[in-house]
């Protein structure tokens, strides 16, 4: 299946949706976010918590951005915006998840953080069934010691490592971007624009690698290169597309094989400890819920970090709640996925753009 406009692409839609890219790449919330102390601290935290002490985490962070012309330029859309016009509709919405995401970007490492922060990754509002389903999960898990050799995410001479693997789905796809090696990546690996990100130093069985790979470049590089050729809100971006996305990524990760029941627990423990930082937990706190569910002390220490970058992100609530709801919504309605295929593209404008008959032609000639 293919999808093509019926229409081209209006100027002034084309026009607010480069900007809005332009926005994004000012803001960079996650790169603002990310500390660049961490691994230090990881050795220093797990040193000791081995003795027996829990000395206060102390992540530091870049200068916070000055993005008040990018937040100005955001908050002068509403005036110029054709409503009436669902792309450009939702290309606002957009506008406005980008405007609290400059907040954030401009309070990383301040107390307002975690205010705002919940405001961009809520707790879902089917929480109780997702807990329910994470720690049920949880009880059934079983941990399965280490059973693959392990492999240097970095060494790019050996054909299993993270980046070789990445490089080859790239390169089978005939992608145009480039991988690159990060030692300070708070995530094993990581899409931005006309790059892959993969952090130096890890080790893992292949097995990993392919899910990550498989995560990185069918989860979340194909629909960036297939939104720039379509343009506008599959350029820009949905509100909540990268939400989805990871969900999307994740159920990619199913349908493959490579879902493990080391995965699916992993899942739940970031939905659980994200949700401990919702919840006003300080990080030993949110380590705690990590321990109680059966992590690893050092495996523990890292995702509470995560969880708590920024002075408390909270994203990793999106990765449970999104395959969940990615898996459920995907199996009602299936034509969804072209245009998460297409685009960096929600769910709800998905089901939005197929609704108004958007400028979308199928003509059913791709499997």
């Amino acid at each position: 299946m293919t999808l093509r406009r019926r229409h081209p692409l209006s100027e002034a839609t084309a026009s607010l949706a480069k900007q809005l890219q332009r926005c994004e790449a000012a803001i960079a919330l996650l790169d603002r976010a990310r500390p660049i102390n961490l691994q230090a601290q990881l050795a220093r935290l797990l040193a000791a918590f081995k003795v027996g002490t829990r000395p206060k985490l102390e992540l530091e962070y870049d200068p916070p951005p000055r993005l008040a012309e990018v937040r100005q330029a955001l908050d002068a859309l509403p005036g110029v915006v054709d409503t009436g016009d669902t792309e450009q509709r939702l290309l606002l919405e957009r506008a406005e998840e980008l405007a609290l995401e400059a907040q954030l970007a401009e309070y990383v490492g301040q107390p307002k953080f975690r205010e705002l922060a919940a405001q961009r990754y809520p707790i879902p509002e089917q929480h109780a069934e997702l807990r329910r389903a994470a720690l049920e999960r949880l009880a059934t898990s079983q941990a399965v010691g280490p059973s693959e050799r392990l492999h240097a995410s970095d060494d790019e001479r050996d054909p299993d490592s993270l980046f070789c693997l990445i490089s080859q789905l790239i390169s089978a796809e005939r992608l145009p971007v480039r991988v690159e090696l990060d030692a300070g990546l708070v995530a094993l690996a990581a899409v931005a624009e006309g790059v892959v990100r993969v952090r130096a130093g890890a080790k893992m069985p292949r097995s990993v690698g392919r899910r990550i790979a498989l995560h990185e470049v069918g989860g979340h590089l194909a629909p960036r290169i297939s939104g720039a050729t379509l343009g506008g809100l599959f350029a820009a971006a949905a509100a909540r597309a990268s939400d989805d996305e990871e969900g999307r990524a994740t159920l990619l990760e199913e349908r493959a094989g490579l879902l493990s029941e080391e995965r699916r627990a992993e899942l739940a423990r970031r939905y659980l400890v994200a949700t401990s930082v919702r919840e006003g937990a300080d990080f030993w706190q949110s380590v705690d819920v990590l321990l109680a569910s059966g992590a690893e002390p050092a495996p523990a220490l890292e995702l509470a970090c995560r969880a708590h970058r920024g002075g408390g992100l909270g994203r990793e609530l999106v990765y449970w709640s999104g395959y969940q709801r990615v898996k459920t919504a995907l199996a009602a309605r299936p034509e969804l996925e072209a245009l998460q295929r297409a685009g960096r593209i929600s769910l709800a404008a998905a089901a939005e753009l197929l609704t108004a008959s958007v400028a979308l032609e199928d003509h059913r000639n791709v499997s």
